[in-house]
């Protein structure tokens, strides 16, 4: 036995607790080796020798390790466990302090006290059924409204271009959405702000008058909500605009503004010049907001109450959400779940999320690291089918089961070139990404005019507008989304089911997403090499 390769971690993604009184556990151990891995568990508040036993299957295999798992309920909601290894007649335990061979009883043995239902991890109901398309306002579609200097639609965007996309905009064409299969719509900013990203807020409280009223917001929303759409707004919480009426106060009165301490001053007189202030990135003109501030923390709890008494919005994305305080975003959910559990709250996080899906903060993350695992592979043909299927097991473990169904899991966004630009028109690879994509857990979200075919390099070509006439449409690509869209949206298995993926076959990428005995798989040549009656790229999906 490969000694070195045993893991486990209580109080992590590794110990969980599923729904109110299920333990979930997972132990690692080397590929290599031929084991029968058992948890044995008791309560403390009974006799230790009254212990009982769970099988753990092997569910995951990567090329250096196993990965086991097994669930249960303990006894009163609590219970001290360790792991039983058997190699051949061998018999060894594992608990906190390594691997021994002689049974602990209770020090050394892990331990979940008690399960309590602050510890449980829960999901809107919908995550599973959920999918999502981005929308960047300013460039999907207008309502013409009499607004002066505005780019001509269609134009290729420079860093400053205003288009005018709006409200009314975007409710006239719903039903291009809803003809898609789509559920959900994630709107990047739409609070006031003088630039075309509105990432830079100067007023909060308030749409941007360029996008409509207050009233057209609201009527877009309802109108989302009669197609079945549920609507997904942007925070920008980390920083705000230099024009904002706090940091103005503070380049006015400096020392003696009472907002000095919403920001993170480095020394006086303050100036954006100078840039003499925390920021986001190194944009003078985005200063960064103090969540560790009290005043600051109930101002923006305030905005949050402002927009969701106003706007029946279905949740919140949140902007660079790994640079705010944790307190701040725990107080944020306490309330946003106030007006609803399905309420959802999305963070911005580019590393491990598991700190942050807890049940405590967020609900789920964009998925970073499946975005760039796909690329490694599917796009940029950096590394091979068998190091992208490791990915994908390391990925696996790195969250858990409930959180994964909550994952945003996209291909490309407003932050990142196009996928069928960085592809250079490969269909059959573009295809087969967008494939796995719709039958791997998590929510898959679209980015607004990839169904048809849209181009767009590094920011800003990628925000480009929405050409609303048919005839420019990629219909082979359309009719591809429209399919695998419909897929997901039919198909039980491939919202809720488990996802298995296969290790024999160096050439094929094969994967099941199973339910009990109801299984559909996946199988993919993503390769340029000739497999039995696969042709270069092709897939098939099979329900069995």
């Amino acid at each position: 036995m490969r000694k070195e390769a045993l893991f486990h971690q209580a109080n992590s993604v590794w110990s969980t607790i599923e729904q109110s009184s299920i333990i979930a556990l997972r132990f690692r151990a080397s590929c290599l080796d031929d084991l029968q891995i058992s948890v044995i568990e008791y309560n403390r508040f009974e006799d230790w020798r009254e212990r009982r036993t769970h099988s753990m299957m092997r569910v995951m295999d990567d090329s250096l390790f196993a990965y086991y798992q097994t669930s249960f309920v303990p006894s009163r909601l609590g219970c001290v466990y360790w792991f039983q290894i058997r190699e051949g007649n061998q018999v060894w335990f594992y608990d906190e302090y390594g691997l021994r061979e002689t049974e602990p009883w209770r020090l050394g043995g892990y331990e979940i006290p008690r399960i309590q239902s602050c510890d449980v991890y829960e999901a809107p109901s919908w995550v599973k059924q959920a999918v999502f398309y981005q929308i960047f306002p300013d460039r999907f579609a207008r309502v013409e409204d009499g607004q002066k200097g505005l780019v001509p639609w269609g134009t290729i965007p420079t860093w400053r271009d205003k288009f005018g996309g709006n409200f009314k905009g975007i409710q006239q064409h719903l039903s291009h959405l809803q003809n898609l299969g789509i559920n959900a719509i994630y709107f990047t900013p739409i609070a006031t702000s003088p630039t075309n990203h509105r990432y830079d807020t100067v007023d909060y409280m308030k749409p941007d008058p360029l996008l409509g009223s207050e009233e057209d917001f609201r009527q877009l929303v309802e109108a989302c909500h009669e197609h079945g759409i549920r609507v997904v707004i942007d925070a920008v919480f980390n920083h705000c605009s230099n024009q904002f009426f706090a940091f103005q106060d503070v380049l006015k009165n400096q020392e003696k503004s009472p907002y000095k301490d919403w920001f993170i001053l480095e020394s006086f007189p303050v100036s954006v010049e100078k840039k003499n202030y925390q920021t986001f990135g190194f944009e003078p003109h985005m200063p960064k907001l103090n969540s560790e501030n009290e005043e600051v923390r109930k101002y923006l709890l305030s905005v949050v109450r402002h927009w969701m008494d106003h706007y029946p919005i279905d949740g919140w994305r949140l902007d660079v959400a790994d640079e705010v305080d944790s307190v701040f975003w725990r107080q944020f959910r306490d309330v946003v779940k106030s007006y609803g559990k399905d309420k959802i709250i999305l963070g911005e996080v580019f590393h491990n999320p598991d700190y942050y899906l807890r049940g405590d903060q967020f609900d789920g993350v964009q998925n970073y690291q499946l975005f760039e695992i796909v690329r490694r592979f599917f796009v940029r043909n950096e590394v091979s089918l068998n190091t992208f299927k490791d990915n994908l097991v390391h990925l696996w473990s790195m969250v858990t089961d409930g959180a994964r169904d909550s994952l945003l899991n996209q291909l490309d966004n407003h932050d990142t070139s196009r996928l069928f630009t960085e592809l250079k028109g490969d269909v059959k690879r573009l295809k087969a990404a967008i494939l796995f994509q719709f039958t791997y857990p998590g929510m898959p979200c679209v980015y607004y005019g990839d169904e048809i075919g849209m181009e767009g390099g590094n920011d800003p070509d990628n925000r480009r507008c929405f050409d609303w006439n048919p005839q420019t449409w990629n219909e082979e690509m359309r009719t591809f989304y429209r399919r695998v869209i419909g897929l997901r949206n039919q198909e039980r298995l491939l919202q809720e089911g488990t996802f298995r993926i296969f290790k024999g076959n160096e050439f094929l990428l094969i994967y099941e997403r199973f339910v009990g005995l109801d299984t559909i798989v996946v199988t993919m040549n993503p390769t340029e090499n000739q497999v039995g009656t696969f042709s270069p790229f092709g897939f098939t999906v099979e329900k069995t």
